[in-house]
């Protein structure tokens, strides 16, 4: 791993400014005590650094126009992947990059997707990563690179659709009994959270006055 690490005048840009996302100050040059200041930042990056996840799968700028991703575990349903990270990765001039992992990735171990048109919707997108924006997309507007200030972390969003693989049916009113109907949902073996609201109109709020539900378990 290579990421670009800030310039000069990047790196002196940030003399006492705060970053709100973890709260960590950074020294004032010329600060008397400047020692102080810098040990509270290492400190607050350290723990950051060791938190679960905290640099794991993380997008990072390595070139002008290349992107990389940490390596990092990701468990899907029982089988934990083991992914190596990658280097070098192209991402398109003067665009938004899309930057995620599909199954196919995590099967290589060794590979991620980009697109500039944005996640998919259509069950290929397993995890965002990041977007990237460069040239005239990003914040400085300089065509052939881009910034630290250009990354938008998005693996957070990953952390609420790793399990899937639902899979839900349902039968017609009074084909199981008169005035009923049966749904079958079917997931891995794993717990999972299924919450269930009925109404007495298409999307309307949830109201169970005359409704009752009952739950059966079964095998998969």
């Amino acid at each position: 791993m290579s990421e670009t690490d800030l310039t000069a005048a990047q790196a002196d840009a940030l003399s006492g400014t705060t970053d709100s996302d973890a709260d960590l100050t950074y020294p004032t040059i010329g600060e008397s005590t400047y020692y102080t200041t810098a040990y509270r930042a290492q400190h607050r990056t350290l723990l950051l650094a060791k938190s679960p996840g905290g640099n794991e799968l993380r997008v990072g700028r390595d070139g002008d126009l290349t992107v990389e991703v940490r390596p990092g575990y990701v468990q899907l349903g029982t089988t934990v992947y083991d992914h190596s990270g990658v280097t070098g990765e192209s991402v398109t001039n003067n665009q938004t990059n899309y930057v995620y992992l599909t199954t196919a990735d995590l099967a290589a171990g060794n590979s991620v997707t980009v697109n500039t048109t944005g996640f998919p919707t259509d069950g290929s997108l397993l995890i965002p990563l990041a977007t990237v924006a460069t040239g005239t997309a990003s914040t400085g507007g300089v065509s052939g690179t881009y910034d630290y200030r250009d990354i938008a972390d998005f693996r957070g969003r990953g952390q609420w659709v790793l399990a899937g693989g639902l899979k839900i049916s349902a039968e017609a009113e009074g084909d199981y009994a008169a005035n009923e109907r049966r749904i079958t949902i079917q997931g891995g073996p794993w717990r999972q959270l299924v919450r269930v609201w009925v109404d007495d109109a298409d999307f309307g709020a949830p109201d169970a006055t005359g409704n009752t539900i009952t739950v059966e378990t079964g095998t998969i």
